[in-house]
């Protein structure tokens, strides 16, 4: 056998306590490698000479480079992959799904994402790396906010330990600069020049419209307020003081909050009945979920179902989109509304139509 080099000592160390982590894994044994045992394999795999002295300095290299090492009387065993298996480990797949993800992402700042795909890259075995490895998705437009992942966790720990949470609120307003022929975005401000901030009860957070959102009581108004967490700055859990408006919460379905809402921001709950075209099933299903009422309709290429919406002008939209597939059958309140809603932008095109034609 070949002289080994010296000079991958360590890192052939490293493996025989990867191997011996693996291995108690697979026949859940509690083995430690002794000193004694790394010296043989050393000398029987890869023709190389060590002292105990050597093994002792490579342990401790190790360890101070960031492995978790346990040493013991019986020897030494990595931490950090014991009990570990294949399984556990990423699929080139599911590494770039989560890529694809972490791009059309609208929460996630365009400098956050690169670098956690760069973090992501290290665990890639692929040749091609992550970085050049982009879905084709629709444009995102990205968060400016690139401490939206620490507010994120900052809202768990406060829902998790009971507590509020503080932070100030940017209230977004998008103006149209000439000098650069674009849109900007000015944060909004009080009179004093200064961002308001704001001390809430947190209670869910809501993954809605590619957007989190954080559902709150509000003590002073008795009420729910709802905030983008990506408008969200130095969010801070308050340790000093509990939350309130437990009863309320306790009343209140997040789950069907969130599926009602086509605004995270939407108005009152009403229960409606809609006649929909067959063939638009699954676009009810998608919007509504799968546990609603249907009903027969008297003609077969339609069905009716009942279903919860929040009455606002996100969900006329929604509804004019689809035309003559799906109509609004009851309430007649809102039936009304709606067509007078149809009414307002056919009035409003009607009395534009001879000025934009003349220009």
């Amino acid at each position: 056998m070949p002289k080994g080099d010296n000079r991958l000592k360590i890192l052939y160390v490293l493996e025989e306590l990867k191997e011996n982590s693996k291995l108690n894994a697979e026949t859940q044994e509690d083995r430690f490698l002794s000193a004694t045992a790394l010296i043989a394999a050393l000398n029987d795999k890869y023709n190389l000479n060590a002292d105990r002295k050597s093994v002792y300095n490579y342990i401790d290299s190790l360890i101070k480079y960031g492995y978790d090492i346990e040493k013991s009387r019986r020897g030494y065993y990595l931490r950090e992959h014991y009990n570990r298996s294949e399984e556990d480990d990423f699929e080139e797949a599911e590494l770039k799904m989560i890529v694809d993800a972490l791009t059309a992402s609208r929460f996630i700042s365009a400098t956050k994402t690169n670098a956690i795909i760069r973090k992501l890259s290290r665990l890639s075995e692929s040749n091609i790396p992550l970085t050049e490895r982009r879905v084709y998705c629709e444009q995102a437009v990205k968060s400016d906010n690139s401490s939206v992942i620490y507010s994120i966790d900052a809202i768990h720990n406060a829902i998790t330990h009971n507590h509020k949470i503080v932070f100030k609120y940017q209230k977004t307003v998008v103006d149209y600069d000439l000098s650069l022929g674009r849109l900007v975005s000015v944060n909004k401000t009080n009179e004093n020049n200064e961002e308001k901030i704001y001390c809430q009860s947190p209670y869910a957070l809501v993954w809605k419209n590619d957007f989190y959102y954080v559902i709150c009581y509000d003590s002073k108004m008795q009420a729910t307020k709802t905030f983008r967490v990506d408008r969200m700055k130095d969010v801070m859990v308050d340790e000093s003081s509990y939350r309130e408006g437990d009863r309320f919460f306790e009343e209140m379905n997040i789950v069907e909050y969130a599926n009602t809402a086509f605004s995270m921001y939407g108005g009152e709950t009403i229960n409606i009945l809609l006649r929909v075209k067959m063939e638009l099933a699954g676009v009810i299903a998608d919007r509504f979920g799968r546990n609603i009422t249907l009903y027969h309709d008297e003609d077969d290429q339609y069905f009716r179902c009942s279903v919860e919406v929040q009455k606002s002008q996100q969900f006329y939209s929604w509804l004019s989109g689809f035309g003559k597939d799906i109509e609004l059958i009851y309430p007649n309140s809102l039936r009304d509304d709606y067509l007078q809603y149809l009414n307002d932008i056919l009035q409003y095109y009607g009395s534009h139509n001879d000025l934009n034609h003349s220009t």
